[in-house]
């Protein structure tokens, strides 16, 4: 079975190209027109000019190139041609400033005095000296001089490939001009090689795939260790490929050329496949040969009761503080209202527990969950919720949508994580731009945040991801042509998209093992099947396969930001990618993690699957299964004493018999707790919840292999010995 290939984008952007003369932004000018937008501007900082000694009048100026942290300056001198050479109008601006705000994610000045944005990019009576302002800042009045002159123009491209320095500020003043920021070379040298050039050697993809369209990128200047003047004047993108090899040989990535487009057409612009090769072989085999294997019966109805009263409860547990259930139906029966209250109850509580020290708020909440009763309702919390958080990294988030298996008159229904330890120790990702790579951050959420549990262990919290296909954030396999495949082709590739989409997401936050994952679920008549299939992915991802040999040297870093660029507390750390899984940490018998399949109403895009996983970062962990009175338990214990289990609930279990089985999963755990945080998923309201605990009402659950359950329960605590 082929990889699906990339969709048309729908929507074409008018886009603003910000170009350095380097080989980066003008190849991301290639994709923006590969992608089907249209780029209407040029943008260009450029270094102050400074008057010679000698000059013969005041119009004779000598321009300096810069150090700086954030913009290329090498060969500006040459970028006016790009003009008439493109065919598009050019706008250019001085650099201002200078690196002020070193930090891995910017903070503008207005977001440094906690004052809200105008959304135009000035600062008014509190506009910032010159001296003072950080070098980013230069772009705000070359955008808003940009975007008089096309105020059709709602786009940025830039050419970041690995740099998160770059992207996070590009991103930040994005936000502020109202465009959608692009970065279509985001992570690209980690991504599955372009059809065109699978199967062929080579260890500088990009610069191959720049060849293939007949850029040509010269070296102009040499600043890095490996390179010496021998390489000045260099095509690195020559199709001989003799400087590639030369560069591979030395060290990665220096500075670069202008560029010809003449005779390119978008076609010859080449784009990674969507799947990696472990997902794609994952989709075939899955699916095999047709649905022999995957096609299961439907389940059964189960018997519903009535639920209880849910009460919004709060536990500890190490260093995180769990509030959960947290819901008003008594603010109104609508959405909007009920998210208002529910928003100020959390900030009461927050500001509540002070005990003699600064109190917590919404600052430290690194995860939510947000149940709706319906999707439809989806804007009217958002724009509640996003007034909650007023800083560079939001919590990741799952949202869902529950209908009528939300206690009657809860509208919105949201749970909290938050750390308790300091907030300079976590770790955020929150990629806002398009790329090939996951999907971009639309929302007031991150992708994930890591959380320091003690020594070098991370609890890493991943937002829900759906099956967007990152270049044009399009729900996969929805297009007129798939819909007339077989659903359970268009349903697995979906799958395992998103399931993609969680993987490189914890690759990028350095997970080596998942505690678990839930695969949330909509559909009817084919759920036991969808339920199965995801099943059969998860447990494949999970295959131990034989140890490859692969030691090219070739990290996937930029050796140039690391070296010179000052930005080496950004990149990953270590020779080689990390694996996930990574089986090197893990003592078991080959166990698969915790898995549950969670049928709900709704998921957010209207699609079919989202999947949420909860990622660990760490030395040494064990894993354990047995079968008990009440279902079957898989446990986690690691290093740092904390322990992970998740217990299937059989399906058989009245009501009454699920809640009579929920009290024994606290006892059978392990004694020397200073605390615990608990999940049920349950089809089955329940009248009374035993011990507190999150729930999540849904409409079935199922578990491994594909088997139905009457509830699955997570239990996540620190014990006293590992």
């Amino acid at each position: 079975m082929s990889t699906p290939p990339l969709p048309k984008s729908p929507t074409s952007l008018n886009v603003i190209a910000l170009i350095s003369g380097g080989k980066d932004s003008l190849y991301s000018i290639l994709h923006c027109i590969r992608n089907g937008h249209k780029v209407v501007a040029l943008g260009n900082l450029h270094p102050p000019s400074r008057r010679t000694n000698n000059v013969k009048n005041e119009e004779e100026f000598e321009e300096e190139d810069l150090d700086s942290f954030m913009y290329q300056t090498i060969g500006h001198s040459i970028i006016p041609q790009y003009e008439s050479a493109l065919g598009i109008p050019l706008y250019r601006q001085e650099i201002i400033g200078s690196a002020v705000d070193t930090g891995r994610v910017y903070r503008d000045q207005q977001q440094q005095r906690n004052q809200p944005s105008s959304g135009k990019g000035d600062y008014g009576e509190g506009e910032v000296r010159e001296e003072d302002a950080d070098e980013t800042e230069s772009l705000i009045p070359l955008l808003q001089r940009i975007k008089a002159a096309h105020p059709e123009a709602n786009a940025i491209s830039a050419g970041a490939i690995l740099s998160t320095y770059q992207r996070t500020r590009i991103e930040n003043v994005a936000a502020r001009m109202g465009l959608v920021p692009l970065a279509w070379l985001w992570m690209y040298p980690s991504l599955p090689a372009p059809l065109e050039r699978m199967g062929l050697p080579g260890d500088a993809g990009l610069l191959e795939d720049m060849a293939a369209c007949g850029c040509e990128a010269r070296i102009i200047k040499v600043a890095s260790g490996g390179l010496d003047g021998g390489f000045l004047w260099g095509d690195v993108s020559g199709r001989d490929g003799l400087v590639r090899r030369r560069i591979v040989n030395g060290m990665r990535r220096c500075v670069d050329k202008d560029g010809d487009g003449d005779g390119v057409t978008p076609e010859s612009v080449r784009r990674p496949v969507v799947l990696d090769e472990a997902f794609a072989g994952v989709l075939e085999g899955v699916l095999g040969d047709g649905e022999k294997g995957v096609m299961v019966t439907g389940g059964k109805e189960m018997v519903k009761g009535e639920w209880g009263q849910l009460e919004m409860l709060q536990s500890t547990n190490g260093g995180t503080w769990v509030v959960a259930n947290i819901t008003a139906p008594e603010a109104g029966p609508g959405a909007e209202e009920q998210m208002k209250a529910i928003a100020e109850k959390i900030e009461a509580i927050l500001a509540s527990t002070g005990n003699g020290n600064a109190p917590r708020t919404t600052a430290d909440i690194v995860f939510t969950t947000v149940l709706l009763h319906s999707m439809a309702d989806f804007a009217l919390m958002n724009g509640i919720y996003v007034s909650l958080f007023k800083k560079p990294n939001p919590p990741a988030r799952a949202t869902v949508a529950c209908g009528d298996s939300l206690p009657e008159g809860v509208k919105v229904m949201v749970s909290a994580v938050v750390d308790l330890g300091a907030r300079d120790q976590r770790q955020g990702l929150h990629v806002q731009s398009r790329s090939y790579w996951a999907p971009a951050n639309i929302g007031p959420y991150s992708q994930a945040m890591s959380v320091p549990v003690q020594g070098s262990e991370h609890m890493v919290y991943i937002a829900g991801q759906i099956p967007l296909e990152p270049a044009s954030m399009e729900v996969m396999g929805t297009s007129p042509e798939a819909l007339t495949r077989p659903w359970i082709e268009n349903y697995s590739t979906r799958a395992v998209l998103s399931l993609q989409h969680l993987w490189r997401i914890g690759h990028a936050m350095q997970v080596d093992w998942w505690l678990g994952a839930v695969a949330f679920l909509t559909g009817g008549e084919h759920i036991a099947t969808q339920a199965r299939l995801a099943w059969e992915l998860w447990a494949k991802m999970h295959a131990r396969e034989e140890e490859e040999d692969e030691d090219d040297g070739d990290s996937g870093l930029d050796v140039w930001d690391i070296k010179y660029g000052g930005r080496a507390h950004e990149q990953v750390t270590g020779a080689t990618t990390p694996r996930l899984p990574n089986f090197e940490v893990v003592q078991s018998d080959a166990l698969v993690p915790a898995f549950f399949a969670v049928q709900v109403e709704e998921l957010p895009r209207g699609c079919d699957i989202e999947w949420q996983g909860l990622g660990y970062r760490c030395g040494e962990l064990k894993m354990a299964a047995e079968e008990t009175d009440y279902g079957r338990k898989i446990a986690v214990s690691t290093e740092q004493n904390l322990s992970y289990v998740s217990i299937e609930i059989d399906a058989e279990q009245s009501p009454s018999d699920v809640e009579s089985h929920l009290q024994p999963v606290l006892q059978a755990l392990p004694e020397g707790s200073d605390g615990s945080h608990t999940i049920i998923y349950t089809s089955q309201p329940l009248s009374r919840v035993p011990f507190p605990a999150q729930v999540v009402p849904c409409k079935s659950v199922w578990g491994p292999r594909g088997r139905q359950l009457a509830a699955g329960v997570i239990v996540q605590r620190q014990t006293s010995s590992f």
